[in-house]
């Protein structure tokens, strides 16, 4: 080769290896913009992730807020009408001593009436000088007191309640559960049910000879609430019929009175979370530091349970103890109440029962 050839081979050499670079530097910047563009678009991505996030936070903040309102609101209300019912039966109670009172009076004037007529009579008796007229008199008088005593009698087994189940057997009560349609039978079975249990541990409290750990059912202070103000008169039955079997959930603080004479300074105080179905309750539990949680269902353990109605133990009443169905159903799977149930169901598959029925609700 020639001079002037190596020459223009060696340019021409050059000329490409400036294009090749060339190329080679735009394909990297083309690489970085991308990459930084990837960047930028991943942190967008992220930044409308984390939007959504708290704009989600925030909508259940504001939904949770609201529905403690409703509650709230709901809580005065119930107050309110409690306050209202309370008026008018202290009305009721005035008019009614007010016609009692009446009532007395007449008796009283009547008495005075019917003694002056006694009194006519036997003086009338007397100046006509005849016992047999006497006998006959008395004759005459004596069925139309049995007619009466009569109708008094019927008076009163006209106003015997629909449903008496005190005598029944408590598998009668169990048959009657577990087959019967008629819900103010239903709710009648669930109601004496529970006034045996109420029975069942009152005789127990009055014959033990100490307090135990094992006996408190529910806190000190629904208990003191039930033994201070009894219930009203509204029948429980009538009470679930109304209600059309509400679900309400309640937490108070709670501490057995072994754990508070160990721990004065009630460092192991714990909670106390309810389920109300209706009156009565469907599923407790107790949570307490270094004790693993105790949970219980309606059906299966019924004796360890909180046997006053919800009426009862005024939970209603208590300012911030009813809470939202999540937060209750949050530590209830938490605590394994879910595999609890599944168990308690398997437990009673050998004869189905409302237990089990109520159970199997719960689990949807």
């Amino acid at each position: 080769m020639s001079r002037k050839e190596i020459e223009q081979e060696y340019e021409g050499l050059v000329k490409r290896s400036e294009q090749l670079l060339s190329s080679m530097q735009k394909k990297k910047q083309e690489q970085e913009e991308t990459e930084r563009l990837k960047h930028i678009q991943e942190e967008m991505e992220r930044e409308r992730k984390r939007r959504e996030e708290e704009e989600q936070l925030r909508k259940q903040e504001e939904e949770d807020r609201r529905m403690k309102a409703e509650i709230e609101q709901k809580r005065k209300q119930e107050e309110e009408e409690r306050k209202k019912r309370e008026e008018e039966e202290r009305v009721t109670q005035a008019e009614l001593e007010i016609q009692l009172a009446l009532e007395r009076e007449e008796e009283t004037q009547r008495q005075t009436i019917m003694e002056q007529e006694r009194r006519d009579r036997e003086l009338a008796m007397r100046i006509a000088q005849s016992e047999a007229e006497l006998i006959q008199d008395e004759a005459q008088m004596d069925p139309s007191l049995r007619r009466g005593v009569q109708a008094q009698a019927n008076k009163v087994t006209a106003g015997v309640k629909k449903y008496d189940l005190s005598k029944w057997k408590y598998a009668e009560l169990r048959d009657a559960i577990n087959t019967s349609c008629d819900i103010e039978l239903l709710a009648a079975c669930r109601e004496e049910f529970h006034r045996r249990l109420k029975v069942y541990h009152a005789w127990k409290s009055k014959n033990k000879k100490q307090n135990t750990d094992t006996e408190m059912r529910a806190p000190k202070s629904v208990t003191d609430y039930a033994q201070q103000n009894p219930a009203p008169p509204v029948p429980a039955r009538q009470q679930e019929t109304a209600m059309n079997r509400q679900q309400r959930y309640f937490r108070i603080p709670f501490i057995r009175p072994a754990d508070q004479y160990k721990d004065p300074q009630n460092k192991k105080k714990g909670w106390w979370y309810a389920h109300f179905d209706g009156p009565w309750i469907a599923r407790q539990m107790e949570l307490h530091p270094d004790k693993q949680p105790i949970l219980l269902v309606a059906g299966k353990d019924d004796m360890e349970m909180c046997e006053l109605s919800l009426e009862e133990t005024g939970l209603t009443r208590k300012r911030g103890a009813e809470i939202l169905p999540r937060q209750f159903e949050e530590i209830w799977e938490r605590c394994g109440g879910i595999q609890y149930l599944r168990n308690a169901i398997e437990s009673k598959q050998a004869r189905p029962t409302y237990a089990t029925a109520m159970l199997q609700n719960l689990l949807k």
